[in-house]
């Protein structure tokens, strides 16, 4: 009744994604009663022990997940022809995680590491105190509260200053820009698919922004109409498959299109 599977994406440097990946997620400690101490005295200047829980985060947001990646996290070059420990193919190759991270990280033009994981999200406790408020009151640092099994919220700000969204006197809310999952028990997290990134799309509309082709007759027109507004992307919509090939035949010569080329050459091969 209350399994709640879900699809979520975890953004960390390259060398923690691929021991998550084989290892799982790391649990993470209870605070220390210093620790505890400082954010009674200090609230957030404490220091980040998960403003939203004492747990693991992750997002069906992964643009968001990318902003918890590092510079010297992101992957370069070509990836190897290694198998990951416990893979079948491992007990004939010696290349060690260490290796892999090198041969990503040796080359050029940077790709960013996302773990895409099936989550067990159980009840989710709906976290909607803001870090900033007293220590009682919010969930910095906190356990999984007695009675849930995760805790979410919906959040808007900046990198360092992500919050719960609000709903204010005159009944106006927040618009969300992103979520956080957070789960207390790594068990409740599969690692399937490591996916490497760009942090913008390979083809781009014509001011810059991203172009997203959607083939739907029956499109969620709320949902792309949020995209578009959040995420300075251009987006396209198409009723079938013959409708965006056709519109990628028409436009792919023009010059604020000229990324399309390498799908008008999928095309083209019948692809």
């Amino acid at each position: 009744e209350h399994v709640n599977l879900v699809q979520a994406w975890h953004g960390a440097d390259l060398k923690y994604q691929l021991m998550n990946a084989v290892c799982g997620m790391r649990k993470m400690p209870p605070l220390t009663d210093d620790e505890k101490q400082g954010l009674l005295l200090h609230g957030c200047d404490a220091g980040d022990y998960g403003w939203h829980g004492r747990g693991v985060y992750l997002t069906q947001f992964p643009s968001y997940g990318t902003v918890f990646i590092s510079n010297k996290g992101t992957a370069k070059g070509t990836v190897i022809d290694a198998a990951l420990p416990g893979s079948p193919a491992a007990s004939s190759s010696t290349t060690s995680t260490a290796t892999m991270c090198g041969a990503w990280e040796s080359g050029s033009g940077g790709l960013k590491p996302l773990l895409l994981s099936h989550v067990l999200m159980g009840r989710p406790y709906p976290v909607t105190v803001s870090k900033d408020a007293p220590f009682h009151e919010n969930m910095h640092g906190k356990e999984c509260p007695s009675g849930f099994d995760s805790c979410y919220s919906l959040v808007r700000g900046g990198r360092a200053n992500m919050d719960p969204i609000r709903m204010y006197d005159d009944g106006s809310i927040d618009a969300p820009q992103a979520d956080e999952l957070v789960v207390f028990n790594p068990c409740q997290v599969l690692p399937y698919c490591l996916v490497m990134c760009r942090s913008r799309s390979s083809v781009e509309g014509p001011s810059g922004a991203p172009l997203l082709l959607v083939v739907d007759p029956h499109p969620d027109e709320v949902l792309l109409e949020w995209v578009a507004h959040n995420g300075n992307v251009e987006v396209r919509r198409f009723v079938s498959t013959a409708d965006v090939i056709a519109w990628i035949s028409q436009h792919w010569q023009d010059e604020k299109y000229e990324k399309l080329k390498p799908l008008h050459d999928v095309v083209q091969r019948g692809a």
